[in-house]
């Protein structure tokens, strides 16, 4: 089960500028998610080590008192990046770097697709490899989550859905015959009670 991190702060300066933490709404969206999935089995929690990623996994681990495996591969491709940006106001203030990344080129991010695309699919190999038949919870953000459920679709593009922040992905993986396959993309229900 893939899931994109909560809501991040907006408006920070110093390092936090690079890897924000959740916002109050964010928090709250990660309350609602462990919520959400507290009746369901999981053998092991992943995360993205950026802290909007760790602290969307932060409620659910703490419920379960389960530990969190930070796993690089996970991160999102503006990891190296010196501020985060919502890539809503990129679009709104007409940013050429928006269309620059709906079409793959990570340029501004000083990382390519192919490069990312690779890192990330290691990591997805990873954890199914070592949790073959086992129910694994990973946290993680939109492009990451655009790369590994298009790569399971066969699409050779980055971008083909817009995940809601704490929006849910299923992905069965079969050992046997090496695929996995798509069961739910993007469940946010649980984020009604906060609308």
């Amino acid at each position: 089960m893939l899931v994109r991190h909560g809501l991040p702060e907006r408006g920070l300066t110093g390092s936090d500028r690079s890897d924000p933490g959740l916002s109050e709404r964010g928090r709250a969206e990660a309350r609602a998610v462990a919520d959400f999935l507290a009746a369901e089995h999981f053998d092991a929690i992943y995360s993205s080590p950026l802290r909007r990623a760790m602290e969307t996994a932060a409620p659910f681990a703490a419920d379960r008192g389960m530990e969190i495996v930070p796993l690089d591969g996970l991160a999102e491709f503006d990891k190296h990046s010196d501020e985060y940006l919502f890539f809503e106001d990129l679009q709104k203030a007409g940013d050429p770097r928006y269309k620059a990344c709906l079409r793959g080129d990570l340029s501004a991010w000083n990382t390519d697709y192919p490069t990312f695309k690779a890192e990330v699919m290691e990591a997805i190999t990873e954890i199914t490899t070592k949790h073959a038949g086992q129910r694994v919870l990973a946290f993680s953000h939109g492009g990451a989550l655009n790369t590994i459920l298009g790569a399971v679709l066969g699409l050779d593009r980055m971008w083909f859905f817009y995940p809601k922040h704490t929006g849910i992905c299923r992905v069965a993986v079969d050992h046997q015959r090496n695929r996995m396959r798509i069961v739910t993309l993007n469940e946010f229900s649980h984020l009604r009670a906060l609308d």
